[in-house]
């Protein structure tokens, strides 16, 4: 049964990503000096989700920092256009932290969340990070496209939700589908909602998906209030 739980990992995994470090644009602010790489990756471990910022029911976290050339390796776009966005941005590092649900197949069977991913990202400038944004706003704007970025999801529907402001910037859309499970013949409902924010040069995002019959909680709001606390008390 985890097998294609790990597949609806994935569902989540490549939206989140598309929206937080894909597609096109450029930055043209002014730019901080830019931190070296040790430097970055404590930044973004203050500022990550940790195990016990979460409620009871998941697990550790499969971490790992994301630089734009492995960012684009994977990029649906292909590796040479996702590179080009992701350099006119300046995106600087990334950090993604994935927690699964410690009973997956209670969550399934009863309802309840299977996992949360949240992902951090680290801009020269603000410019850069408003461009990635907004990119993200215009994606997920349209389930269609968003589709584009989730292999193996039939009946996706849903869109851009009401969700207060968070940050300097707020995103929040909400998505229901069907995830084809091909090893267990298993057809996998799913509702996943993503909310992503920019604090200064600095953009947050979560995705929490549920299963079951189940929808994602008032944790999701919790959850991005202390990511953007965490971003100011970092980059400001």
């Amino acid at each position: 049964m985890r097998a294609w739980l790990w597949a609806a990992v994935l569902i989540v995994l490549a939206t989140v990503i598309g929206m937080a470090c894909g597609g096109g644009g450029g930055g043209d602010g002014e730019a901080e000096p830019t931190p070296d790489r040790p430097t970055l990756e404590a930044m973004l471990r203050d500022i990550s989700l940790k195990a016990e910022d979460l409620p009871a029911g998941f697990g550790a976290p499969e971490e790992v920092f994301s630089d734009n050339e492995e960012v684009a390796a994977n990029d649906p776009e292909g590796p040479t256009k996702a590179l080009e966005r992701l350099q006119g941005w300046r995106r600087l590092l990334g950090h993604d932290a994935t927690f699964m649900a410690t009973d997956l197949f209670g969550a399934f069977q009863s309802g309840g969340n299977a996992l949360i991913r949240a992902s951090v990202n680290i801009f020269a400038d603000e410019q850069g990070a408003t461009d990635a944004l907004q990119w993200g706003r215009d994606l997920l704007s349209d389930p269609a496209d968003a589709a584009t970025l989730i292999p193996g999801v039939s009946e996706l529907e849903g869109g851009p939700i009401s969700f207060p402001t968070i940050g300097d910037e707020t995103v929040a859309s909400e998505f229901t589908g069907i995830f084809r499970a091909e090893d267990f013949q298993v057809n996998v409902p799913f509702t996943a909602d993503i909310v992503a924010i920019r604090h200064g040069r600095g953009v947050a995002n979560i995705a929490v998906a549920a299963i079951g019959g189940a929808k994602p909680g008032p944790e999701v709001e919790r959850i991005i209030r202390i990511l953007d606390e965490r971003l100011g008390q970092t980059l400001e």
